[in-house]
């Protein structure tokens, strides 16, 4: 298989010059994301957490600044010094300095990793394309060739053929693999930094505490609840002496209008 398709970019075919331009473009990518999950964002987290955590316990920030610089220039060390720069000007505004740089550090990941599933995809259909390609040239010259010439012509034309779509193939596994493990780093780094980022809070981050103030018992409740049915009943009894003031008046009016009508 592989002389045949050796011969095949020898002679010029497209269809594998193309793959395997793509499949160089895709290995390039493969290995420089591979080199920076593993060799510039991946750190030693738990040896750095804990000495940040004994560092920032003895209120020694100068210390903790200086293991953040020598730790590392980006991922979770980034994190952390821009952290600690926030804490020594405004303690106040160290939350939201570690999500600001959180969300902006996390995308930084995945970048181009997505990239290889549709690199896969495009070679294996370039690769499918070619083998159509090269089974319709043969079927075509068979038509042409005389009787003696046609098997062999059509056995070497479905041979060639095949090269594009095994080439394809081939490169297609190569890049899916590297892609499931370019994606389970990232998901290990990032599952760590967000540990990393919590530690972070508790250590930085000023802790918010409810203050609960008792409320005073008000004994005089009870006093007035207990005089409201005497003020109800004085109430009444202002009422019912009005009613028998006003009946009272009534009656000494009319007694005065007949006395004044006798008298005329």
């Amino acid at each position: 298989m592989w002389n045949q398709i050796a011969i095949s970019i020898q002679q010029g075919n497209p269809f594998l010059i193309t793959i395997l331009a793509l499949g160089f473009f895709g290995s390039i990518l493969l290995f420089e994301r591979l080199i920076m999950l593993q060799l510039v964002f991946n750190i030693d987290f738990s040896k750095f957490l804990n000495n940040l955590k004994r560092s920032v316990q003895a209120e020694d920030l100068d210390r903790a600044v200086s293991l953040c610089k020598s730790a590392s220039h980006t991922s979770l060390p980034l994190i952390c010094l821009k952290a600690l720069e926030a804490a020594e000007r405004d303690p106040s505004t160290v939350r939201g300095t570690i999500e600001e740089s959180t969300i902006d550090f996390l995308p930084r990941l995945e970048t181009r990793i997505g990239m290889l599933p549709a690199l896969s995809t495009l070679i294996l259909l370039i690769g499918v394309l070619g083998t159509i390609d090269g089974l319709w040239q043969a079927f075509e010259a068979v038509e042409i060739l005389d009787t003696t010439q046609k098997q062999a012509r059509l056995a070497n034309g479905i041979t060639g053929s095949l090269n594009p779509t095994s080439l394809g193939l081939t490169i297609c596994m190569i890049f899916l693999f590297g892609h499931q493990i370019l994606r389970g780093l990232a998901i290990t780094i990032t599952e760590r930094i967000h540990y990393g980022v919590a530690i972070l809070n508790n250590l930085l981050v000023p802790q918010e505490i409810a203050t609960y103030m008792p409320v005073a018992q008000q004994p005089y409740q009870e006093e007035s609840v207990q005089n409201l049915p005497t003020e109800t009943t004085e109430t009444s009894e202002t009422v019912e002496e009005d009613e028998d003031e006003d009946e009272g008046f009534d009656d000494a009016s009319v007694e005065d209008i007949k006395d004044e009508e006798e008298i005329i």
